[in-house]
């Protein structure tokens, strides 16, 4: 008995010991070559594939002064056309002394030419693809996919970091590939966000003068093609829809000088519900938030309850109209990138099917969709008056 224990205590002993061999990859680390980012064009070949890598030469930090400084951006840029992804990256692979990986690519940057002729290569290239995540965000840009490679890089390493900045802070739009392969189910249709690219000053640089980048709204696709843009307000009326509003900055205008009175919002939720009422479908879009005061302009007095509901009724009222300008710019080109037919299909799957083939002309003219916004004003600050100075002979509210 006491060496069938023995044999059984040596064998749990021993048998961890085969889990820990090692690296599974015949490829070792120091013969690699993440890509960051991957922009990707229309091409008179079929695509240009463009990835950003970093230089490993380039990355050693401590290194400050001297003949021992190094110069130059830690990372370049490689592009080759082919008629598919796949045959563009094999023609950047055969140049390259390392093993390209996806494992840490992180961004996909389309231009607006290839979105319109469509994403789904783009999208079976990376569900194929083994290291790629589908947690990478996707991005369009007006233009050339690959004009990001000219903006400078000034508080950032990476530009990618500066585009993952942009997800992770809820500035723009976020979606990745996964949302997008998730779309597919029913219809293809979805929204990305889109960037722009202008000349601005840049007192930091010696070429002060040079392209910056800024998000721009958002690109709406309809079975995975381009068709239509999103204006900053109406990307943002997406974001309160798609739940991903987490605190914004408005201001609006006091019922009394009509002067500006800025809030910042948060603890922002939304909901949306879908009603069957006979043969008329209506889409409730519920959506609370909490509003601080930062700063007015105004003299209205904000320990007034009713002058505060005023205020709140206002705030309610541009929320709402930003989401149903972003709703009706979507129904004018038939396509529903927000994933309304999900909802009605989780709560109503019988009479989902009955009319899922017939769903984009239900969505453009049939739907009733109704936001409906309750924002409470719950801080004020600390000052609870408009700051005053003395005139000679009366007060006056600082402007």
């Amino acid at each position: 008995m006491n060496l069938i224990y023995k044999k059984i205590v040596a064998i749990l002993v021993f048998l961890p010991l085969f889990f820990l061999t090692g690296c599974w990859s015949a490829v070792e680390i120091n013969d690699r070559s993440f890509a960051r980012m991957m922009f990707l064009d229309k091409s008179e070949s079929g695509i240009e594939l463009t990835l950003s890598l970093p230089l490993p030469n380039r990355l050693i930090p401590g290194l400050s002064g001297g003949s021992g400084e190094l110069s130059g951006a830690p990372y370049t840029y490689v592009t080759k056309s082919g008629r598919d992804i796949e045959e563009a990256y094999r023609s950047i692979q055969a140049d390259m002394p390392r093993r390209i990986t996806f494992g840490q690519t992180g961004v996909i940057i389309i231009g607006k030419e290839l979105a319109e002729e469509g994403i789904t290569p783009i999208l079976d290239f990376a569900a194929r693809e083994p290291r790629f995540h589908i947690n990478t965000i996707l991005f369009v840009t007006p233009g050339k996919a690959k004009e990001v490679a000219s903006i400078p890089i000034i508080i950032e390493r990476f530009p990618a970091d500066i585009l993952l900045a942009y997800e992770r802070d809820n500035v723009t739009i976020s979606t990745t590939v996964n949302d997008v392969l998730m779309s597919t189910y029913y219809g293809g249709d979805t929204v990305l966000p889109m960037l722009k690219f202008e000349e601005k000053r840049i007192p930091s640089e010696k070429k002060q003068e040079q392209k910056w980048m800024e998000n721009d709204g958002a690109a709406i696709f309809k079975q995975g093609k381009l068709v239509t843009v999103l204006s900053m307000d109406e990307m943002r009326g997406a974001m309160w829809i798609l739940n991903q509003m987490k605190n914004a900055q408005i201001s609006v205008h006091s019922p009394t000088d009509h002067k500006n009175v800025n809030y910042i919002l948060n603890r922002i939720q939304t909901r949306i519900k879908p009603v069957i009422a006979g043969s008329q479908i209506t889409m409730e879009i519920q959506t609370g938030a909490e509003a601080s005061l930062i700063s007015t302009e105004s003299n209205v007095n904000l320990q007034d309850e009713k002058e505060r509901l005023k205020l709140e009724q206002r705030l309610e009222a541009l929320v709402e109209n930003r989401m149903s300008r972003a709703i009706a710019k979507t129904r004018k080109v038939g396509t529903d990138p927000f994933q309304f037919a999900a909802y009605l299909d989780w709560y109503y799957p019988k009479q989902w099917k009955a009319i899922a083939s017939d769903w984009r002309e239900y969505y453009r003219e049939k739907v009733i969709f109704t936001p409906k916004v309750d924002i409470t004003i719950k801080r004020l600050g600390t000052v609870k008056k408009p700051i005053r100075v003395y005139s000679p002979g009366k007060w006056e509210a600082v402007e």
